[in-house]
């Protein structure tokens, strides 16, 4: 087969081109994301209930639906988190599930319980959790002469519609302002004077502004729509109408409220860089190309802004995230080129041949072009994943044509013409290339077929790697041996073209590996007379690096500079919108003090946040602009938030797995609300004292004021009153009540919405004053016949696995995570001495890094046992591989040695960067060995075999390191935006090669000379 390669090069060139032309044509349709688009079993069950109590929720809706979805098989976790008028329960399914089959066999539960819940609440809605729709581009609004309502009002009649019909967006929010609504205040001492109910108004309203039906009329030749027009079109309109006849007297809506063309009463407020603003979020549909969505997002803002919106809106671009994915994905091309080029150099000293090195350099390009389209045929995306895939890839993509090449060159040494090397050079190294290829696949397609959350995301960067593998192995066994017949020169033929002073370093390069091997050989003439000792000092090095292990710090992942952060504030519970608009301006102010500052946006409450809690969203200057990194300037914003009376202020990335980035995250699990919280405070009180801890903060246990209502029953029921009409008017007076039917304007539908004015709800004194009215028409004061008192209820529930849960967020600094939650979990949670019945749990990232780790340990398994069971096949023994694997247990040595001088952690990276390791690094030990059998087949003792082989395999192992080290020095290096997510896998690489080569190159000679002995001696003894 070789041969025929050999002797058709029109056809090997073809075969060849053919998955070159179609990875060119695949490459412009691939997708460009930041991360893999993965889709998680996760369904969520989200209900609204307006005004309702955290508790109320619980009680009345977020049990029952938990009771009734859990009934569901496959379910990994139940979370639900509820807040005032809302509750979202979460399920999380066992990998592998499908998601939509899960989704609609959650309705038809959700659908069953329906009648148990209120009748009130909007309905359920249940849907797939989709991991992609966090937004991907925000925009701020500001204008130093408009309002943000008046600025909603714009972008709700000007640029939301246009962005939502843009292919690729999904959804896209306004929030940070309130939205247009028309008002109806009512005045309680008129409605009194004329006995006018509060829902009375309220029907005649809604029945006043409505268009109805009427049927058709037909005649012979006609057939006419009928329909009874009532919908109002302007305010005027609403004031006009009646709403009662008193003493033959109309009365008219204007006569008992005032009707206005307002906003909402505000529940959020956003400033961008100081100046009151409203913000917009675009969130892409999933399986669309980002950069793409953004683009066409950003050009069409653009062009509104420019045609469309008056002169006085001013836009910032608070968060882009197409930039950021441009230049991490710009840089890891870099890093393919560069570390292309050091591979090639390297190559080039060795063989002193341009032709040499370029036909090994063709496997580079071939395999990665030809990769795109098994990426493409995979649904696979260029994202941060698959390209590190490939950057570092591309150090050992030209191995096999390296070592063939060598091979060749070292027979043409021998006298052969380049045909005939080619040939020989070729056979007598399939078994080996084969044997390192199929290792190399033995340890990719495990990480490739990972489970939980981490497969999804590491199998586009496993496979990529494999497909790129599997052609350049195919490379090797066509292209290169062909072009190396016809291409390559006799030896010391055109080395007189080449400039002096090159030919000098050649030389000079060339001159100082002949010493260097003649040193290898001196010292493995010493080594084979005195193996045991070797390998047992070898065995001590090893343990004593394992000694090591616990002085490195773990955690989920490395964070990166993304130029992006977020500084969040929580005032106390109850505390108003405007309070915390002043509170925050000084934080603001400090922001906006960096140097580093392009955009600073900060954001109070939200439809499922409360008014007390916000964000300060910090976009930094791109990385060369600034001459700190983000993480110098959050630790310095930290300093400055230290002691900011009353309010809690952390500093935390925009990076995690869910929806909160800080790594260390503790559940705390009872029945009593009360324990529960007591319990975190004492947990959070005990971590701020924690060297190492920063941005301690209790989830879900402050507690919030309340105006409590008891009706007596006994004066209630005397009236023909009950809690239902009394609560219902309690609700249409302070929550305000809308209409059942809407205002349109054009295309855009208004509320309508009734309470009293501003004025006479802001006091308990106000809420005991209100007027009820009775059956009679009689009104009575609340206070009257309900004792009215201030209480408190939880802002916040979280619940999980069906339990009630506070959970404990912290930062670490100064420390790895894993550090940090080892004292948590060793001594401080001890410490805390928690009645039975109440326990704790990792959650979020730190429960990700648990599950991500034992993962991981699972491929490594997997690889070891694969890598064994190929190299069994290949060499057709059962004591060979052991042999050869003796070189894995090395390579930690350089991984931990490694780590620990770069200062990296024990990550997500670092362990995948160690399970490639197991591949690599069995390279070497393949090409020894398998020549050390060939020259045994050829009659050569196991000593002189040996001692051959490890000479004239010297030079393609060292050649092969290097190009392979060399080719992931930038990752290592930590160079490039997002480089710091990468540089702990190229320090593992790196520093376990190191070691590993170089023991390799002297144990396992020993370790095969050892067992081959003992088989020889063992099959001796049977024939004696």
């Amino acid at each position: 087969m070789i041969d025929t390669f050999i002797r058709r090069p029109v056809f090997t060139t073809m075969f060849i081109l053919v998955l070159v032309v179609f990875g060119i044509k695949s490459y412009p349709t691939l997708g460009v994301d930041l991360y893999p688009d993965i889709e998680l079993p996760m369904v969520a069950v989200t209900v609204t209930y307006e005004g309702t109590a955290p508790e109320e929720m619980e009680t009345l809706v977020t049990k029952p639906i938990e009771n009734r979805i859990s009934q569901v098989s496959g379910i990994k976790t139940i979370t639900s988190t509820i807040r005032e008028g809302y509750s979202q329960t979460m399920l999380e399914f066992e990998m592998g599930t499908d998601p939509r089959q899960m989704a609609s066999e959650v309705r038809e539960k959700v659908a069953g319980v329906r009648k148990r819940l209120p009748d009130d609440i909007d309905e359920p809605v249940v849907q797939r959790f989709d991991v992609s729709s966090r937004p991907v581009a925000t925009y701020s609004f500001s204008s130093e002469t408009r309002s943000p309502g008046e600025i909603r009002r714009l972008l709700n009649d000007l640029v939301i519609d246009e962005l939502q019909m843009l292919d690729g967006v999904a959804d896209v929010t306004v929030y940070g302002a309130s939205n247009r609504s028309i008002k109806i205040t009512i005045n309680p001492d008129k409605l009194k004077k004329y006995g006018i109910s509060m829902q009375t108004v309220l029907a005649k309203t809604n029945s006043a502004n409505l268009n109805t039906p009427g049927g058709k009329i037909r005649s012979d030749n006609n057939t006419i729509t009928v329909r009874t027009v009532g919908k109002l079109t302007s305010v005027d309109d609403f004031k006009n109408i009646l709403v009662a006849n008193v003493d033959g007297r109309p009365i008219r809506l204007v006569d008992v409220a005032d009707v206005e063309d307002a906003w909402v009463d505000a529940e959020s407020f956003s400033r961008t860089n100081g100046v009151p603003s409203v913000t917009l979020a675009v969130r892409k549909q999933s399986r669309t190309n980002t950069v793409d969505v953004i683009d066409r997002v950003n050009e069409t803002v653009d062009k509104l802004i420019k045609n469309d919106l008056p002169p006085d809106i001013k836009m910032n671009r608070v968060m882009d995230q197409s930039r950021y994915v441009r230049e991490n994905i710009g840089d890891v091309w870099n890093t393919i080129l560069f570390g292309g080029f050091l591979a090639l150099a390297i190559t080039y000293m060795f063989l002193r041949d341009i032709r040499a090195t370029i036909i090994g350099g063709l496997a580079i390009p071939t395999s990665i072009i030809a990769t795109f389209y098994l990426m493409k045929q995979m649904d696979f995306t260029l994202n941060n994943m698959s390209l590190m895939g490939l950057s570092l890839a591309v150090g050992f993509l030209i191995d096999d044509a390296i070592v063939l090449v060598e091979n060749i060159f070292r027979h043409m040494e021998m006298g052969k013409n380049p045909f005939k090397a080619s040939s020989d050079a070729t056979k007598e190294l399939m078994l080996a290339i084969l044997a390192t290829s199929m290792s190399l696949l033995a340890v990719f397609v495990p990480i490739g077929s990972m489970g939980e959350t981490v497969g999804q995301y590491f199998k586009q960067f496993g496979l990529t790697v494999a497909f790129a593998l599997a052609f350049s192995t195919l490379a090797a066994y066509t292209l290169t041996p062909m072009v190396s017949a016809y291409w390559l020169k006799p030896l010391n033929e055109g080395s007189s073209s080449r400039p002096k002073f090159i030919s000098r370093i050649l030389e000079g390069f060339n001159e100082r590996f002949e010493k260097l091997r003649e040193l290898y050989n001196d010292i493995m003439a010493i080594a084979i007379k005195h193996p045991k000792k070797i390998i047992v000092g070898s065995l001590i090095t090893l343990f004593f690096n394992l000694l090591l292990l616990p002085f490195l710090g773990t955690e989920l992942q490395p964070t990166y500079d993304s130029g992006e952060f977020t500084v969040n504030i929580k005032g106390p519970a109850g505390t108003s919108l405007e309070q915390m608009a002043r509170w925050s301006k000084p934080l603001e102010e400090t922001v906006q003090a960096l140097p580093e500052l392009d955009v600073e946006e900060m954001h109070l409450g939200g439809t499922r946040t409360s008014v007390n809690e916000g964000s300060i969203r910090v976009k930094l200057k791109p990385m060369e602009d600034r001459d700190r990194g983000m993480l110098d300037i959050m630790a310095e914003l930290r300093k400055d938030f230290a002691d900011v009376g009353v309010m809690k202020v952390g500093v935390v990335t925009n990076q995690g797995a869910r929806s909160d980035p800080r790594p260390v995250q503790i559940g705390i699990r009872g029945s009593d609300i009360k324990k529960l919280n007591q319990y975190a405070e004492d947990l959070a009180e005990k971590l701020r004292h924690t060297p190492g801890a920063t941005d301690v903060e209790v989830i879900g246990s402050d507690p919030e004021p309340e105006i409590l209502i008891r009706l007596n029953q006994t004066k209630a029921s005397q009236l023909g009153l009950d809690n239902t009409n009394v609560g219902r008017v309690v609700q249409y007076a302070f929550q305000g009540k809308k209409t059942g039917n809407s205002y349109t304007i054009g295309n855009n539908d208004y509320d309508i919405i009734m309470q009293l004015d501003k004025g006479d709800r802001r006091t308990l004194q106000d809420v005991a004053n209100l007027q009820v009215s009775t059956d009679s028409g009689e009104y009575i004061r609340l206070g009257d016949i309900a004792e009215v008192s201030m209480g408190s209820g939880p802002q916040r529930i979280d619940r999980e696995g069906r339990q009630r849960q506070v959970a404990v967020y912290a930062n670490a600094t100064g420390v790895s995570p894993g550090e940090l939650l080892k004292t948590t979990q060793e001594k401080l949670i001890p410490e805390l001495n928690m009645d039975i019945g109440y326990r704790y749990k990792m959650i979020g990232d730190a429960d990700m890094m648990n599950r991500v780790f034992s993962e991981v340990v699972k491929a490594v398994v997997l690889a070891i046992v694969l890598i064994y069971m190929v190299l069994a096949a290949e060499f057709e023994s059962y004591s060979q591989p052991f042999v050869i694997m003796m070189s894995l247990p090395f390579a930690v040595i350089g991984a931990v040695l490694g780590l620990l001088v770069a200062n990296q952690t024990a990550n997500m990276m670092s362990l995948i960067g160690f399970t490639m390791l197991l591949g690599l690094v069995t390279k070497n030990a393949i090409l020894l060995i398998d020549y050390a059998n060939q020259a045994r087949e050829r009659g050569m003792e196991i000593h002189e075999a040996v001692l051959e082989a490890c000479s004239l395999r010297l030079r393609p192992i060292i050649m092969t390191t290097l190009s392979t080290m060399l080719g992931m020095l930038p990752i290592a290096l930590g160079i490039g935006a997002g480089a710091e997510l990468r540089q702990s896998m190229g320090v593992v690489l790196i520093g376990g090669l190191t070691t590993s080569t170089l023991l390799t190159l002297v144990v396992v000679p020993l370790i095969y000379i050892l067992t081959e002995e003992w088989k020889e001696k063992r099959k001796a003894q049977k024939t004696a």
